[in-house]
């Protein structure tokens, strides 16, 4: 529980102290949205005991989401409060000492989605690829959300992926299969972790 006390008390001063910077409306404004973001992901990861700090691992990853990767932990806590808000409820048994906070419910049908330390959906052949997203952002830290969002615009205006594309099995027919089955998994982001960690594409 103090590891979901202390997270709450950083991520609403971190938010409080970013919108300071931008004057005193930017200071009310940062307060507003920190205050209920930090309530939610450290009422998440107190009640779950997704990071266990008695661990070499737990505790790094505790460190780590709230240091390096704290834009990302930031964005992980929105995209989780959205959810909550929505009625989707945070499973235990894949939350408990998995050093990240798991939703029962995905955000896409037929996907699941991982903003910072937060993933959405469940299933189990994909949890690991998930995972590896989380590993990245701990990894690249505050470049990690530039970086990929870099690589949506360029695979999206420039379709360098279309050289070396499976055209065989993911013919590229309309605008939807364009970025599910194109721009999507070459982004070096996706291809990293179906390459690690499957699922096989």
């Amino acid at each position: 529980m103090v590891a979901g006390v202390i997270a709450a008390v950083f991520l609403a001063g971190a938010t409080t102290f970013i919108g300071l910077l931008a004057g005193p409306v930017g200071l009310v404004l940062g307060a507003l949205v920190g205050l209920p973001l930090g309530a939610a992901f450290g009422w998440a990861i107190g009640s779950t005991r997704a990071y266990d700090l008695r661990t070499p691992r737990g505790l790094l990853a505790y460190v780590v989401d709230f240091t390096w990767s704290l834009p990302n932990t930031i964005a992980g806590a929105m995209f989780l409060a959205i959810n909550l808000a929505r009625g989707n409820k945070v499973e235990p048994t894949y939350t408990e000492g998995k050093r990240c906070v798991h939703l029962g419910k995905g955000t896409f049908p037929g996907y699941l989605t991982t903003i910072g330390p937060v993933i959405a959906g469940v299933s189990e052949n994909v949890h690991a690829h998930e995972h590896g997203h989380i590993l990245q952002a701990r990894i690249f830290g505050p470049l990690y959300l530039p970086a990929v969002a870099a690589n949506w615009v360029i695979a999206t205006v420039l379709p360098f992926w279309l050289l070396y594309h499976d055209h065989a099995r993911y013919p590229i027919k309309n605008v939807r299969a364009y970025f599910l089955d194109g721009v999507y998994p070459h982004n070096w982001n996706e291809a990293w972790c179906y390459r690690r960690y499957g699922p096989q594409r």
